[in-house]
């Protein structure tokens, strides 16, 4: 081993404490000299903590004595303390330097500060952290939930409702079942939420979040903590059942949030539950004490942008109709349901087969399954924000009998002419916004034409031609298999890596066109440079307004739509 414990007890001879004692796994510990620490700030003891392998592998940490968690600001679970500390290898120090750097900003960073009085307030720069910390203290696999799931926003005043714990994941969702979301989002939980059992919730909203020297501990606590923001009628609804019968109907929760996070409690009492083990039943009994729990977001707001995309709320409403589920369609869909949009209508007649495998959002699994039904369903399941319906049936015969009011957005991604034909017909009698997506063989172009919703692909009745072609960017010889869904058994090579990045500017542009960020239509074309095109077919030639991305790896470029 290339680094002398010797050489370190040399440097910080005032601060170790020998003997050094063998920790788990081989590692090597000193305890830390702290000294005299003022009333009301002691630490039992910490020490350093050098893992087996150090220099060369492992971080040093420094660990709190148990009684410092939660009394003491930046203790992480087991103790370890949360400050600059040790790099880690290949950062251009050696092992005693990383040391000492991690000794001297605990005295100097930590312990002078926390003497001081200077961190006191430093638990509600995290407190969700600490409360994690709490709920992992007093985790046990007798615990009535293991976690809230909250799917809507936060009340304006204190208020009773109901919820539903879900077994066997113990899952608390704060919601009735007659959310359509919630529904949604149970199904997508499939045998985790085998058993529902309904609970009762007092939703509470906070100005501050809990710290550790002011979250309930106990049941009187937490009453009287409820009793002070509940209405009387509320609180006595709440509690009479818990404290008046040894056992109650339904499980009592308390949920305390704000915009910083939320806090859970199980109130004791409450039914026990029957879990069903193999073939065996048992039931479980209801908590003594108040249990904390842990409280998430599932909400599209929280989950799609982490509240920082506005868009998300204005996308739950919209409306858009995806024609095609290939290589291109496929990951599209699953994209803007990522990004929430709320409904989305998927038309393609295909099934899957083994040529899609390498390209396709979908694998084995769906072999010979309809394309449209097994990408609603899987995507649904995967993102239970948005409403999927799937359609069997050819784009163009499907557009020939429907109509397309209250559609907010059309992407065709079939490659198909008829498709557009028949699509451009239905906008003349309700208009709509359109996108057209395709790629060129090898992906070594791809297009998106973003067209507003009074802009047509055939600007009158008796126009016949087609833009599609010359919008390309490449010339083709004719012994180039092109690749165009529901046209062709044959299929020109591409990788699922290749089609990525028009995947990427179709997503984008489509919700620039359905947030109504883009003023006007246009067309908008990545190019690959001439290495790219010579490795998939020799001397190829880009048209006049594509040959700027000849000496590039790859451009982009935007054209307004005429």
């Amino acid at each position: 081993m290339s680094f002398e414990l010797a050489s370190l007890t040399d440097k910080l001879a005032d601060v170790l404490v020998e003997p050094a004692t063998s920790g788990n796994n081989g590692g090597t510990v000193y305890r830390l000299n702290l000294g005299e620490l003022p009333a009301g700030r002691a630490i039992s003891f910490a020490e350093l903590i050098l893992p087996k392998g150090f220099p060369e592998t492992g971080i040093a940490r420094i660990r709190l004595s148990p009684e410092s968690e939660l009394r003491v600001p930046h203790v992480e679970r087991d103790g370890f303390l949360c400050i600059d500390g040790d790099p880690g290898p290949g950062r251009g120090l050696d092992g005693e330097e990383r040391v000492v750097s991690l000794v001297a900003n605990f005295f100097r960073k930590f312990l002078a500060p926390w003497c001081n009085g200077d961190l006191d307030a430093d638990f509600s720069k995290e407190p969700q952290n600490y409360w994690d910390v709490h709920v992992a203290r007093l985790k046990s696999n007798d615990d009535t939930a293991r976690g809230i799931w909250t799917v809507d926003e936060i009340p304006r005043k204190a208020q009773i409702r109901e919820g539903l714990l879900l077994h066997p994941a113990r899952l608390v969702i704060a919601s009735d079942g007659d959310n359509q979301f919630v529904q949604r989002l149970i199904a997508s939980l499939g045998f985790r939420a085998k058993q529902r059992v309904r609970v009762i919730i007092a939703d509470i909203p906070i100005s501050r979040s809990f710290v550790p020297s002011t979250w309930p501990r106990n049941t009187d606590e937490l009453l009287r903590l409820l009793q002070a923001r509940l209405k009387p009628p509320d609180f006595q609804r709440f509690i009479e059942k818990t404290l008046r019968r040894r056992r109650s109907r339904e499980h009592r929760i308390a949920l305390f949030r704000n915009h910083e996070g939320g806090f859970g409690f199980v109130l004791p009492g409450g039914p026990p539950v029957i879990l069903q083990e193999g073939n065996r039943q048992r039931a479980r009994r209801p908590p003594t004490r108040i249990q904390p729990i842990s409280v998430d977001r599932i909400d599209p707001m929280w989950t799609v942008g982490r509240d920082q995309i506005s868009q998300v709320s204005d996308r739950q409403q919209k409306h858009v109709v995806v024609l095609g589920a290939g290589a291109l369609g496929s990951p599209v869909i699953e994209q803007i349901a990522k990004a929430g949009i709320g409904k989305i209508t998927i038309v393609d007649s295909d099934v899957m087969e083994t040529a899609n495998l390498g390209r396709h959002l979908l694998g084995v699994p769906f072999l010979e399954y309809s394309k449209a039904d097994s990408v609603a369903n899987e995507v649904s399941r995967n993102h239970p924000s948005c409403t999927i319906k799937a359609i069997n049936d050819k784009a163009e015969a499907w557009l020939s009998t429907v109509e397309l009011k209250g559609v907010d957005a059309v992407l065709d991604l079939t490659g198909e002419p008829s498709v557009r034909w028949q699509l451009n017909e239905a906008r003349r009698k309700h208009p709509c916004k359109m996108l057209v997506g395709w790629m060129e063989p090898f992906v070594a172009a791809a297009h998106v034409c973003a067209l507003t919703s009074e802009t047509l692909w055939f600007p009158d009745e008796t126009s016949t031609e087609d833009r599609f072609n010359s919008l390309e960017a490449i010339d083709w010889p004719d012994g180039v298999i092109r690749q165009v869904p529901g046209c062709s058994s044959r299929f020109q090579a591409y990788t699922s890596a290749n089609a990525a990045y028009a995947v990427a500017m179709v997503t984008e542009n489509a919700l620039l066109l359905i947030d109504e960020e883009m003023k006007s239509s246009k067309a908008v074309s990545w190019i690959r440079g001439r290495e790219f095109l010579d490795k998939q077919w020799k001397n190829l030639t880009y048209r006049d307004w594509a040959k700027g991305a000849e000496q590039h790896p790859g451009i982009m470029l935007e054209r307004a739509f005429i």
